[in-house]
C-alpha cells in the first residue's frame, strides 16, 4: 500500500488493505515464531510493521532533497523547490517579477516550471503574512493513531476481517479454531494416530474431550513442541469426517460424528421450514411487538434491547415434541456460541434438582436440543413456560419450570376426526407446570398428531386452508367467536411448522378475517372464497 507523505494517519488506516507483501510478512512471522497465532496477534504484528514504515516515510518527508517553498522566502531563478501543499511536487524557478497588490505591500512573484504538469505556475515570495508560512501541526486524533494499541482500538475489527479474508485464500497457511499456522510446519498425523483418537472418544461415549486428553493417548513424536503437537492434531481431526469440533468459543472439544444425536446432525422435520421471506409492511405495530415476544427462531427481527439475564418462553408444539428450545434473538446470548463450530456441546442444569444433562446448540438452524426427557419429567405441556438463564459455570445453562404442581385444568385440546381432520375442544387435562393461557394446548394422542403432520406434508396442504380450518374450529371455543393471533400461531404449529409472521400474514391479507381489537380476529363467512 503506497501512501503519500501528506496522507493523514486516519485516512491511511480507514483505507488499509492487506496486500501480497503483508501476506509474505505474516508467513515469515509465523515461521519465525513457530507457534500458531490468532488473527488478533497477527493483526498487531502487521500494524507494528506499517507504523514503522510510516514513521520512516515521515522522516524522509521531513528531510527533503530540495528547499521547501514558503511564501516568506526569497528565491532565485534556477533554484529547485519542493511544495508541501502540492503533495511535495518539485519545480524549478524560471522567472521572477515584482508583485502588485496595494493591500499586501511589497512582495515578489516567482514563476515555477513543473515538468510533469504541462504549464508554469506563479507563487508569492517575500510575503511575511501568509498561512502557508506555518505548516499545520499533526492533529491530536492523528497523533493518537501512532501506536498499535490506538490503531487496533479504532480499526482493529476491520483490519482483522481483511487479514482473515486474505488468509482464507492463502494455501500456505491453515486454520483451526481461529489460530493460524504455516502448512509446511504442521506435523504429519497419520491414520494410526487418528484411529487411536477415535478409540479414545468411543470409550468416552463419543465425547466431548479436549485435545489435551486425546494427546495423552495419541503419543506424537517427542521432538514436537506442545503447541505444535496440539495444533497439528487439531488440524488433522478437523480434516477427518469422523470427528466434529463442538467446543464453545475459546475452547476446542471433539466428538464422534456417528455418536451425535440425529436431531443434532439433521434438522428434525417438526422444526423444518422452507417458506419464502415475509413482507411485514401491512403488520400493525402490535403484531410486530408480539412477534418479538414469541421467541421464534424463524422470526427475522432484530431486538434493540440489551441482553437479559434470564428469559421465560412459552413452548410451541414442534419444540415440545422434539425436546428443543428456540435459539431466538433473546435466547442467543444465554447459550454458548463458537467461532466456526456449527454444533456446540454444552451442559444443561436442572434448576430444581441441580442435576446436569447434555445439551446441543445447533447454530446454523437456530435451535437447542436435549430437553425431551426433562419436559417429560416435569409434565411440561405445549404452551408451558420455561425459564432460561446462564449457569454459575462457563458453558452451563439453567432451565426451570414455573409453578411446579400437578393439576387438572380445562384447556383447549387437539382432537382428530377419522378423516384426519384436526379440531379443538375444551377438555380437562393434567399439567405439571405454569403455562401461557393463549398458547397452551392439550394432546390426547401425540402419535395421531404425528400422522396428521406427515399427511399434511405429503399432501402439501396450502397454508391458507390450514389456517382457515384451524381458525374456524378455535372460534367455536369462545362466545364471541374471536381468536387471538398468538393462539392461532400456536395451534397452526401443531400440524405445520410456521413462523409467527406467516400466520399473521394470513390474518392481515385475507378478506375473511376481521380484526376486532387487542389482536383478536373474527371469521367473516360471507368473504370466504374471495381473494
Amino acid at each position: 500500500m503506497t501512501v503519500s507523505a501528506t496522507l493523514s494517519t486516519d485516512t491511511y488506516w480507514a483505507n488499509f488493505d492487506v496486500e501480497d507483501p503483508d501476506i509474505d510478512f505474516i508467513i515469515n512471522y509465523l515461521l519465525e515464531r513457530e507457534v500458531p497465532l490468532t488473527s488478533t496477534e497477527m493483526s498487531r504484528a502487521l500494524v507494528e510493521r506499517h507504523l514503522k514504515r510510516l514513521e520512516k516515510e515521515a522522516k524522509a518527508a521531513r528531510a527533503p532533497k530540495h528547499d521547501i517553498y514558503l511564501p516568506k522566502g526569497s528565491y532565485e531563478v534556477g533554484q529547485k523547490l519542493a511544495f508541501p501543499a502540492l503533495d511535495n511536487m518539485v519545480g524549478e524557478v524560471v522567472g521572477q517579477r515584482p508583485g502588485k497588490n496595494p493591500d499586501i505591500g511589497a512582495f515578489e512573484v516567482i514563476e515555477v516550471d513543473f515538468e510533469d504538469n504541462g504549464r508554469n505556475r506563479e507563487f508569492a515570495a517575500g510575503l511575511e503574512d501568509h498561512a502557508l508560512n506555518n505548516p499545520p501541526e499533526i492533529k491530536a486524533e492523528e497523533e493518537a493513531l501512532q501506536t498499535p494499541e490506538s490503531v487496533l482500538e479504532h480499526y482493529g475489527d476491520e483490519i482483522e476481517a481483511r487479514l482473515e479474508a486474505r488468509l482464507e485464500q492463502t494455501d500456505e497457511i491453515v486454520r483451526i479454531a481461529w489460530k493460524w499456522f504455516p502448512r509446511a510446519l504442521v506435523a504429519d498425523i497419520n491414520e494410526g494416530y487418528l484411529n487411536l483418537a477415535e478409540a479414545v472418544l468411543d470409550v468416552s461415549s463419543g465425547g466431548p474431550l479436549p485435545t489435551q486428553d486425546l494427546l495423552e493417548h495419541v503419543e506424537l513424536p517427542s521432538n514436537l513442541s506442545p503447541q505444535l503437537a496440539e495444533f497439528s492434531l487439531n488440524y488433522a481431526l478437523q480434516e477427518d469426517q469422523r470427528f466434529d469440533e463442538v467446543g464453545p468459543a475459546g475452547e476446542i472439544l471433539w466428538f464422534l460424528h456417528r455418536l451425535e444425536p440425529p436431531e443434532v446432525q439433521f434438522v428434525p422435520p417438526r422444526l423444518n421450514y422452507d417458506g419464502e421471506p415475509i413482507d411485514r409492511s401491512r403488520f400493525m405495530p402490535e403484531l410486530i411487538e408480539l412477534e418479538g415476544r414469541l421467541d421464534d427462531e424463524l422470526s427475522e427481527i432484530e431486538l434493540n434491547e440489551p441482553p437479559e439475564d434470564e428469559v421465560t418462553i412459552s413452548l410451541i408444539f414442534p419444540h415440545w415434541r422434539v425436546g428443543a428450545l428456540p435459539l431466538s434473538e433473546r435466547l442467543k446470548p444465554l447459550f454458548p456460541t463458537a467461532y466456526e463450530a456449527p454444533r456446540i456441546r454444552f451442559v444443561l442444569v436442572d434448576g430444581h434438582s441441580g442435576e446436569t444433562f447434555p445439551g446441543w446448540v445447533v447454530r446454523e438452524h437456530g435451535y437447542v436440543f436435549g430437553l425431551e426427557e426433562w419436559y417429560r419429567e416435569y409434565d411440561v405441556p405445549v404452551g408451558g413456560l420455561v425459564r432460561v438463564q446462564k449457569g454459575e459455570k462457563a458453558g452451563q445453562v439453567v432451565v426451570e419450570t414455573l409453578d411446579r404442581r400437578m393439576r387438572n385444568d380445562w384447556i383447549r385440546t387437539v382432537s382428530v376426526s377419522e378423516g384426519s381432520q384436526v379440531g379443538f375442544t375444551m377438555l380437562k387435562q393434567p399439567v405439571g407446570t405454569a403455562y401461557d393461557d393463549l398458547m397452551v394446548i392439550g394432546l390426547v394422542d401425540k402419535q395421531v398428531i404425528d400422522e396428521v403432520w406427515m399427511k399434511q406434508e405429503k399432501n402439501k396442504t396450502p397454508l391458507d386452508y390450514t389456517v382457515a380450518t384451524i381458525f374456524r374450529d378455535l372460534a367455536k371455543l369462545t362466545p364471541q367467536g374471536a381468536v387471538h393471533a398468538q393462539t392461532l400461531y400456536a395451534a397452526v404449529n401443531v400440524v405445520n411448522r410456521q413462523p409467527p409472521a406467516a400466520v399473521f400474514q394470513e390474518l392481515v391479507t385475507r378478506p375473511y378475517y376481521e380484526h376486532v381489537g387487542d389482536l383478536y380476529w373474527r371469521f367473516e363467512p360471507t368473504a370466504w372464497g374471495k381473494s
